[in-house]
């Protein structure tokens, strides 16, 4: 576990120890945040814990969200989870300031690996790391936690990718667990452009009119993406047939995109690379084509957007419970 600092993170000190304990990892993160008066001003926002196996990449974890600037957490706690034969608690703490104006503010990481039977109840590894009386995010980067995981009752929000936890087939799972704690899937902000576009198009003069005249509507688009498309579609459109077509299967990611029909019009928008293009045909008039550059999708940006809105989002929540139950 090599430490990195991001650009525009400065290191005040760091502490590593393997076969360690809580007590002595609390008491360098102390010691640490005692070293630099710099980081006496902490306007403490939040814990987020980032939790996963052997893949899970801690440096590349803290880089992320040292990325985030102003929203960047006060505390980042990775916990690294490498099997249960023998019992392991290696430890790294670093405590860094980063510059926000005329403030210099506080950031601790903490980076734990850990196996054995301490794996089973690690809500009582985490919780004396996480900032009291503050929400507490967790960050499932590579997989869904268990569904009778303990420490999921220790978050305020949960946070994860179906796209690299598992793909479509994870989306029920995810549902049980939306019953326990508000959920947000990175899979399904990465459609937030296209839908908006959808929805700015069919709110448009020429179309408006005609919403009440869709007489088919198809989701194009591979993975948890595709199924939440079409649940989005089936859920905005009751009673219209709604087909969700994967992609042809080529080498080459399939774009994600929309497709409405009506007796006279048709409307097509496309998310591919980084453009977004519209295209809408009406009977006896020439087909009209839109395009214009999609916002970025960098995993930081998506973090971003979630700590800004630690709130249930019910859209998703309808969505994500139609895709349970037609996988079920």
């Amino acid at each position: 576990m090599a430490p990195a600092v991001s650009a525009g993170v400065i290191s005040v000190g760091t502490w590593r120890e393997a076969d360690t304990t809580m007590d002595r990892v609390l008491s360098a993160l102390t010691r640490l945040r005692r070293a630099d008066q710099r980081g006496a001003v902490r306007a403490s926002s939040l814990t987020l814990v980032a939790v996963g196996g052997e893949q899970i990449e801690v440096d590349d974890t803290f880089d992320t969200v040292h990325r985030l600037g102003v929203l960047q957490p006060t505390r980042v706690v990775v916990v690294r989870v490498v099997g249960r034969d023998r019992h392991r608690l290696d430890a790294r703490v670093g405590v860094h300031l980063q510059e926000r104006g005329e403030r210099c503010l506080s950031i601790d990481d903490v980076a734990l690996e850990v196996g054995g039977p301490v794996t089973d109840h690690l809500d009582s590894v985490v919780e004396p790391l996480t900032l009291s009386d503050l929400p507490i995010v967790m960050w499932c980067r590579e997989r869904l936690p268990p569904a009778r995981s303990r420490l999921i009752d220790l978050a305020d929000h949960l946070v994860v990718d179906t796209a690299r936890a598992g793909g479509a087939s994870r989306l029920a799972a995810l549902e049980r667990l939306r019953a326990r704690v508000p959920v947000t899937d990175l899979a399904w902000l990465r459609l937030f452009p296209l839908r908006r576009r959808v929805a700015e198009a069919v709110r448009g003069r020429e179309l408006l009119a005609r919403l009440d005249d869709v007489r088919s509507a198809t989701a194009h688009g591979p993975g948890p993406e595709g199924v939440l498309l079409a649940s989005w579609l089936r859920c905005a459109l009751p009673g219209t047939p709604v087909d969700h077509d994967e992609g042809d299967g080529d080498d080459e990611p399939a774009p994600l995109s929309v497709a409405l029909a009506g007796a006279d019009w048709r409307l097509e928008v496309r998310h591919q690379g980084g453009c977004l293009s519209c295209r809408v045909e009406l009977e006896g008039q020439a087909p009209r084509a839109m395009a214009a550059t999609a916002p970025s999708l960098q995993t930081e940006t998506l973090l971003g957007h979630v700590l800004l809105h630690l709130r249930p989002d019910p859209v998703y929540d309808r969505s994500l419970s139609a895709a349970a139950a037609q996988a079920g």
